[in-house]
């Protein structure tokens, strides 16, 4: 999506009408990711090492978070349905964009805000399980106080509000879930590495 952050009505629907193939194709990716981020906590869960209390939390909020990583997907499917040629942007248009970027964005930020808060609790809880290292916990509170911070710094001071600091905090937040995601492949190898030889040892003394 175009400048993403922005709730200003007239300017999604121009920058969309700009951009719809694009907009469409990241509808398309976003349903998919969410849909993987699910599959990917089913197979954490089923993991046979025991997963402690802050890091179960940290999964339910992910998976919340990945619910409304879809819905928001289909805010910009209307957006791109709206920007068609076939449909004239009277004022009627504009007033169901409006909704769905105010009032819509109500329902929408309480399923949303789980996958960031999710990502970080999820991070700690795996450090304290030994499962991956603290790299993704420092990369997920970096990326909050870009997105939190730098954002109040660059509109107060420098006013400027552009989608660099956004763009910068979501490609953080990717990049911590790729890690973790890599991390734990990392341990599940070392553990079958290490239940093998333990099986080997047991043959052997046999």
């Amino acid at each position: 999506m175009p400048d993403p952050g922005t709730t200003d009505t007239n300017h999604i629907l121009a920058i969309v009408k700009q951009a719809r193939i694009s907009v469409l194709c990241s509808v398309i990716i976003q349903i998919v990711s969410s849909v993987l981020y699910v599959l990917a906590l089913f197979s954490l869960t089923s993991v046979s090492v025991p997963q402690k209390k802050i890091t179960l939390i940290g999964i339910s909020l992910f998976g919340i978070g990945a619910m409304g990583l879809c819905s928001d997907a289909f805010f910009h499917l209307l957006a791109f349905f709206m920007t068609n040629d076939s449909v004239n942007i009277q004022q009627d248009v504009v007033r169901v964009m409006n909704f769905m970027q105010t009032t819509g964005v109500v329902f929408l930020i309480p399923l949303l805000l789980p996958l960031f808060i999710g990502s970080l609790v999820f991070a700690i809880g795996l450090k304290k399980q030994g499962i991956v290292s603290k790299n993704p916990t420092i990369i997920f509170i970096t990326a909050f106080l870009i997105g939190i911070i730098g954002t109040i710094i660059a509109k107060t001071i420098f006013r400027y509000n552009g989608p660099v600091l956004s763009l910068i905090t979501l490609g953080l937040f990717a990049v911590g879930q790729a890690l973790i995601g890599f991390e734990i492949i990392q341990a599940s190898q070392k553990r079958m590495a290490h239940n093998d030889k333990i099986k080997l040892t047991a043959e052997i003394n046999r």
